[in-house]
């Protein structure tokens, strides 16, 4: 008897609560002193990944910020990623490398200077590198791949694909 007395003491209770949380006024909003901070949108970026022979094989990757500035975009290296696991990562760097864009060749053509391992005395120099992009248009975001081709003598001429999608 006295348990079902505590059943039913307990069971008004949580009747009476819940009730309380339903139907009580919400809060005032709290007035602050700035404005919202508003998103920035994130520059699109290209993504190319290079292979041998075969697309499972994959030898290289490359991530680029893509600033659609007039009248050619700009090209912004974020990271180079290999197939040994070493990987370069610019992130926010306050200089990543910029590539140049090449529009009046076909295929265009983005392109850098790159430092590279020899034998020599220093134990790098400086070597020409370039991605053929095919039917690339750089206003377009797409999820959609498209061929590319990476042109370089310390990492060869390799076939790959791209493709540029909002950041």
């Amino acid at each position: 008897m006295k348990a079902a007395a505590a059943v039913a003491v307990v069971t008004i209770a949580a009747v009476a609560g819940a009730g309380y949380l339903l139907t009580r006024p919400a809060p005032e909003p709290v007035a602050t002193t700035q404005p919202p901070v508003e998103a920035r949108a994130a520059p699109p970026q290209l993504y190319c990944q290079f292979y041998v022979f075969t697309e499972q094989r994959p030898r290289l990757a490359f991530l680029f910020d893509v600033a659609n500035t007039e009248p050619t975009p700009v090209f912004r290296q974020r990271y180079i990623a290999e197939d040994n696991g070493e990987r370069t990562d610019y992130g926010d760097a306050d200089t990543p490398p910029e590539w140049r864009y090449d529009p009046s060749v076909d295929p265009r053509t983005i392109s850098s200077t790159i430092m590279v391992p020899d034998t020599s005395q220093a134990g790098q120099h400086e070597q020409d590198i370039a991605i053929q992009l095919y039917g690339y248009e750089p206003k377009r975001d797409s999820k959609a791949f498209f061929e590319a081709s990476l042109k370089n003598i310390h990492y060869q001429n390799l076939p790959g694909k791209c493709r540029q999608a909002a950041g």
